[in-house]
């Protein structure tokens, strides 16, 4: 692992450890691994190819923190790769005026190795529990900056939406489907649609440990998929194999503060 690495991991802890003495907020700190099959090649010309890609997770993640005149959730996540590379990181963040309505902002960057996408997004938020459901209704307009190499980078703007459904099955395991809808004007983008399912098992009595395990899948109509809406990693004798992260398996342990 790098030193560059190594400094991150510190700084996050360093962060995380300087909240979590704040007595009304909620901190978790999480770290994961993932394994992604990405896919390639998409005609007999060129034929397919996968390949897996795997990847460090480290997340902190902070509830109930009161700051103007909202209760505040908020999330920083990064990625890195086997070389300790940083790969990707996010912010995400929810402020609610009342315990169902609030607004949510969404910044990601993906461009740390020369290529891959930024994207802002600013949104409403609508939560509700119903017994031991829960779910949360996200609706944001976005903009997003596809870089794609030196001074080169595709520009353009969309609406997303994100819904997510929580169960709590017992007092040891939750369960939750969180799929995320993103649409652009420009075809090469067109839509995507980021299925994630997910359970999550407390492993103390007293909740502080927890093990989470998921796995993303994609659905998308673009250029790409010959604008019809099929799976990535789908075949078809037409239009080919659809090139793109076919889907994602997580492992992911939560430590409450």
């Amino acid at each position: 692992m790098k030193n560059s690495t190594l400094i991150s991991v510190i700084a996050f802890v360093s962060v995380v450890s300087s909240f979590s003495s704040h007595a009304d907020s909620v901190w978790v700190t999480m770290i994961g691994a993932e394994n992604a099959r990405l896919v390639s090649g998409q005609t007999d010309v060129s034929p397919a190819t996968k390949k897996e890609r795997q990847q460090l997770e480290l997340i902190a993640h902070g509830a109930n923190i009161k700051a103007l005149g909202m209760t505040i959730e908020n999330t920083t996540g990064t990625k890195f790769n086997r070389n300790g590379d940083l790969t990707a990181a996010r912010n995400w963040s929810y402020g609610y005026f009342n315990d169902n309505h609030g607004i949510s902002l969404d910044l990601i960057k993906g461009d740390w190795l020369g290529t891959g996408p930024n994207i802002a997004a600013v949104g409403y938020a609508y939560k509700k529990s119903l017994g031991d459901f829960s779910f949360r209704v996200n609706p944001t307009l976005a903009r997003i900056a596809v870089k794609q190499g030196p001074g080169r980078y595709l520009n353009d703007h969309g609406v997303q939406l994100n819904l997510r459904g929580d169960y709590q099955v017992n007092d040891r395991l939750s369960l939750r489907v969180h799929p995320q809808f993103a649409t652009w004007r420009n075809d090469s983008l067109g839509s995507t649609m980021k299925l994630e399912l997910s359970a999550t098992m407390n492993l103390t009595d007293n909740k502080r440990h927890k093990l989470s395990v998921l796995h993303e899948s994609y659905l998308v109509n673009n250029k790409a998929s010959g604008m019809k809406t099929r799976w990535v990693g789908e075949n078809s004798p037409i239009a080919g194999v659809v090139p793109g992260t076919e889907q994602v398996f997580k492992v992911r342990y939560a430590y409450v503060f």
